[in-house]
């Protein structure tokens, strides 16, 4: 349900929504998109060249904006369908001056899916709702407030005795003015936090409700002043306060024998100072030059454990654990970071682009996805893990036909990424107090070709874009309990090498029209059990090669059309339908991939999410 970009992890990407980050930005297995289509107003992804101001993750940048109210009329947007409903309202505050937005969407698909002639989706349940709040005021020409509030809660189970619950939620609020006439500043404040629960309830008294959080507190104020027609500036400074809870346990109910249990909080301090220069050469080249310098310092209340040089981390090699007070600095990291890019315009509709960027990432996600619904845990650089970086070079291609109707694209890239993270054989990842002796660290490498084509006008137009792309990761030390595949470069988790995305859309008539949207991507790498073993009475698994083999490909087809309304101009609201089938093609795509001994034998199993096609008509309104 994550978002891999160019042979990044998804905790390699920095998603945001009016300056707040989003920890989970979807619901229900990755089919809806955690943000409010009829509340959005646009979308920026940066993946080659990243803007000066942003930092903190090594592939990406997700920039979304929700939309500003309607200053003089109530507006309202939404649809009801038999999974979701949706509803959006602007509201004008103050005319010409100030309005809110407001938007609710929730879902209620049990009833669907256990209404499916599946039998393992019969005890299973999906909801999900989340809610958001903007308020909008300019005050003259040269101010103007922003405040945004978003929360979203996930339920799902894909097993009769386990509930899986994460929830995101945040807060920002973003001061625009001007300075002087030729410098525009912006003070912004965010707050997030995201939260994953699981509460298991078998048939023992081991029942219980396991919990982690991660949350950061911002403020970040950045300028841009155009010295001249040439040069224009964008300078700044960014800070953010990390509160990490690794794990924490408590019995479910009164007949539970667990008993509670908590790790010990993270706490993070992380920073920058960034400049850049936007450089219009000439008509034809520009130039956008810049640098920020990254800070961290891992901060206590907390304790450390310290091994012995030279020797791998285990608690045969621990020597000693070091106790720090609260606001100590525990260790720090920071480097410069260069932000590079480059534009050519051959002529009016072909241009070439190049880039070169640096980073540093000083959060990750701790994930073992070998289990029915895999759990990912944050975890904060420290003593003992490092931050990653990486830097990433591309070149691209694009051209424009028929007065910018279509647009062609080639871009090629190549990626190097230093401390990535992954977990030993055998690792146990679930309230590990001393978690640096699960995990490993090393470098990874990345490179791909991606290539689209859209139309964007006429009767007929969609898009078809398709992605070439390796994904590698290495382990290597003298020690073999810390390394993997004999220290040799092996495919990384999401190795994906093709990917294809079609997407058509057909206007019949002014009132009715179709749509169709196919995926197509490689089979993820998985680690299978090849064999067995009796040892001192204990039966014991062989497994391959670290990601030697691959789950089924992931490929599904969706169809859907439009009936809409008579277009009369004095109605007072304009309304249509949907009707679609989400994966015509029945496919039983994999949710997960997972492994079971039964009576001696090693199985495997995989959770599917929607494997036979599924109907739907949806009513949508406007006005």
């Amino acid at each position: 349900t994550g978002l891999n970009v160019r042979g990044g992890k998804t905790d390699q990407n920095l998603i945001l929504l009016d300056d707040a980050v989003i920890y989970n930005p979807s619901h229900f297995f990755g089919i809806f998109q955690a943000l409010n289509p009829f509340t959005t107003e646009g979308v920026d992804i940066y993946k080659g060249s990243i803007p000066v101001e942003h930092g903190g993750r090594l592939s990406s940048v997700l920039d979304i904006r929700s939309k500003n109210g309607s200053v003089d009329d109530v507006k309202a947007e939404g649809s009801i369908g038999p999974v979701t409903a949706n509803l959006a309202l602007e509201l004008p505050v103050k005319k010409d001056t100030a309005s809110l937005v407001i938007g609710g969407r929730g879902a209620y698909a049990d009833w669907i899916l256990r209404s499916l002639d599946e039998e393992s989706l019969n005890n299973s349940e999906a909801s999900f709702y989340d809610g958001i709040v903007k308020y909008h005021q300019r005050f003259g020409d040269n101010s103007e407030l922003r405040a945004t509030g978003y929360f979203s809660r996930d339920k799902f189970s894909i097993t009769s005795d386990s509930l899986f619950q994460y929830s995101n939620a945040l807060a920002s609020a973003r001061w625009d003015h001007s300075l002087s006439a030729n410098t525009q500043g912006a003070l912004i404040m965010s707050y997030s936090d995201y939260r994953f629960g699981v509460d298991f309830e078998g048939e023992s008294n081991q029942n219980f409700d396991l919990d982690y959080e991660i949350n950061e507190t911002q403020l970040k104020y950045k300028l841009n002043t155009g010295l001249n027609e040439k040069h224009t500036l964008s300078y700044g400074i960014a800070t953010k306060l990390y509160s990490v809870n690794p794990g924490s346990i408590a019995p479910l109910n009164s007949g539970s024998d667990i008993d509670p249990f908590e790790i010990d909080r993270e706490k993070a301090l992380e920073g920058a100072l960034f400049l850049g220069d936007l450089f219009r050469i000439s008509k034809n080249w520009l130039l956008d030059v810049g640098g920020r310098y990254a800070f961290y310092a891992a901060l206590g209340p907390g304790s450390q454990n310290q091994y012995a040089a030279g020797q791998p981390k285990n608690t045969s090699t621990l020597i000693e654990t070091t106790n720090y007070d609260s606001g100590e600095f525990i260790e720090t990291y920071g480097g410069p970071e260069l932000r590079f890019s480059a534009r050519y315009l051959i002529d009016d509709s072909f241009s070439i682009k190049g880039s070169f960027n640096t980073a540093y990432q000083f959060i990750h996600t701790l994930t073992n996805n070998t289990t029915a619904s895999p759990i990912d845990t944050w975890k904060l650089s420290d003593l003992n893990i490092e931050p990653q970086t990486g830097w990433q070079a591309s070149l691209g291609f694009y051209k424009n036909l028929d007065e910018n109707n279509i647009e062609i694209s080639l871009e090629g890239y190549y990626k190097q990424m230093d401390n990535v993270l992954d977990f030993k054989t055998g690792a146990d990842l679930l309230l590990n107090e001393t978690i640096e002796t699960e995990v490993l660290q090393g470098d990874g490498k990345a490179y791909g070709v991606e290539f689209l084509i859209k139309k964007n006008r006429g009767d007929l137009n969609g898009w078809l874009a398709y992605t070439y792309s390796r994904s590698f990761y290495r382990f290597d030390s003298e020690f073999p309990e810390e390394r993997v595949n004999d220290g040799d470069y092996f495919p990384s988790n999401f190795d994906k090498p093709h990917d294809v995305s079609l997407i058509l859309n057909y206007k019949f008539t002014r009132r009715y029209s179709a749509s169709m949207n196919f995926v197509y991507q490689t089979g993820r790498p998985v680690t299978y059990p090849v064999g067995t073993f009796r040892f001192n009475n204990a039966d014991f698994v062989v497994f391959s090669d670290r990601n030697e083999f691959r789950i089924p490909d992931y490929y599904r087809l969706d169809l859907g059309i439009n009936i809409e309304g008579n277009h009369r101009k004095n109605k007072l609201a304009h309304s249509f339908w949907t009707i679609s089938v989400y994966n015509v093609l029945g496919r039983n795509n994999p949710y997960s991939v997972f492994f079971v001994t039964d009576q001696g034998e090693v199985k495997a199993l995989q959770s599917s999410i929607f494997s036979i096609p599924v109907p739907s008509i949806t009513y949508n309104f406007k006005f």
